[in-house]
This record gives structure tokens, C-alpha cells and sequence, in this order.
């Protein structure tokens, strides 16, 4: 078996596992919280507190079931396309694995939308005003945040010199001229 298609398929398996570690949260949260008193974990820090999230983050797009599904659904597409792209160099290993925690959480929030219509949120902030969230939350927000990072300070290098080499193609081609100038 190629290297590549090894390393897809423990993608896909960490994926798989990172999807059920968050149902299984919600799950516990469901059977544990619902109708139930908040479990404080870290007194003035952090609690479980039971929601059931019919919108998306800070209350937005509430009752909008069918949006978010979608919404959820074009991101979850633009990720894979985004994994499937990158170049399969030992360097953006943890680009890729960001992206699968990207997905996983996708993917966990998206079960919750179809199978309950909401999305099981648990983990509440005690010391600031912060949305209560979920485990595929984490994996999402977390993510994004070293992926950032990851673009602008290690990846920043490949972008200029895709950048360079495009601008050097397009002068060869021609394509740098302006509309309606002879040469």
C-alpha cells in the first residue's frame, strides 16, 4: 500500500475516532445534565451546564436548521478539498492534521443538527461571558487558530513563492499587459 493512501486511511480512522469521542460526550452530557443541576468541575472557572444549541455560536441563525446543515455541509466539502490538495510533503502533516480535527468537529456538530435538530453544548466558562460549547467546538476553534498561525508563519514562505512564480508565468505569457496595449 502507497504511503499516501496509509497515511489518508489513518486520517480517516483519527477523524473517525475524534467524531465519536464527541458523540459520546454529548451523549454522556444528554443522559448526565439534561434536566439536571450544572456540575461545577473548577470552582469560578469551569462547569458543565446543559444547552441545547438550535443556532450557531453566540445565539446566531437560531431555528435555521436547514442553513446551518448546509453552511456545515459546504465547509465540511471545502476542507476535503483543502486536505486532498495539499501536496502530500512530510511538511504539511500538520496542516492536514488540523484539517481532520476541522472536520471531525464538522461532523460531530452536523449528527446532532440532523439526528436532534440542536447541537448538544456542555462545557460553560465560569470567569468570563463565553458561549457554551461542545468537544467538536473545541476541535474546530482550536484548529482554525494554529491554522492561522501555521498559514501566516511557517506556510507563509510557500505562499510568496507560489505567488512569485505565478506572477513570473503570467509576464512570460503576456498576461501582465494591460487591456488593449500592443507590446
Amino acid at each position: 500500500m502507497k504511503t499516501t493512501t496509509r497515511k489518508r486511511i489513518l486520517h480517516l480512522i483519527l477523524c473517525i475516532a475524534l467524531v465519536g469521542l464527541d458523540q459520546l460526550s454529548k451523549i454522556w452530557a444528554r443522559g448526565a445534565l439534561k434536566g439536571q443541576a450544572d456540575i461545577t468541575v473548577i470552582p469560578k472557572l469551569l462547569s458543565f451546564s446543559y444547552l441545547e444549541n438550535r443556532g450557531a455560536v453566540w445565539g446566531i441563525f437560531q431555528d435555521k436548521r436547514i442553513f446551518l446543515i448546509l453552511l456545515t455541509a459546504v465547509i465540511f466539502l471545502v476542507v476535503l478539498l483543502i486536505y486532498f490538495k495539499l501536496p502530500m510533503k512530510k511538511r504539511y502533516t500538520p496542516a492536514r492534521i488540523l484539517l481532520v480535527f476541522i472536520a471531525a468537529g464538522g461532523l460531530g456538530n452536523i449528527i446532532d443538527r440532523i439526528a436532534f435538530g440542536y447541537v448538544t453544548d456542555f462545557i460553560r466558562f465560569d470567569f468570563i461571558d463565553f458561549p457554551i460549547f461542545n468537544v467538536a467546538d473545541i476541535y474546530i476553534t482550536v484548529c482554525e487558530v494554529l491554522a492561522i498561525i501555521l498559514v501566516f508563519f511557517v506556510y507563509r514562505e510557500d505562499l510568496d513563492e507560489k505567488k512569485e512564480a505565478e506572477q513570473k508565468e503570467d509576464h512570460e505569457t503576456g498576461k501582465d499587459a494591460a487591456p488593449g496595449k500592443d507590446r
